[in-house]
């Protein structure tokens, strides 16, 4: 565990504090970290969008879908005995 001191506007404290979102966590440390966390998964998937945006507009990639979707086109009315 790396340790980091930081500094925090006095406006975002008040409204953690308002909000009772401090008494959710066991230290501050955990409201950060999980803070943190959940802009790392923001950020993944608004990178995972842009890269899906991107194969959208590459032929080869449309037709690789494609071939996927014709291979398993009967796969869709198979019933598990």
């Amino acid at each position: 565990m790396i340790r980091k001191t930081i500094t925090i506007k006095e406006d975002i404290i008040n409204s953690l504090q308002s909000q009772n979102i401090t008494k959710e966590y066991s230290s501050f440390s955990e409201l950060v970290s999980n803070a943190l966390k959940l802009l790392i998964e923001k950020k993944q998937k608004e990178q995972y969008k842009q890269a899906l945006l991107e194969a959208s507009k590459d032929e080869l990639y449309i037709q690789d879908m494609k071939n996927i979707e014709d291979d398993f086109k009967y796969s869709d009315f198979e019933s598990i005995k």
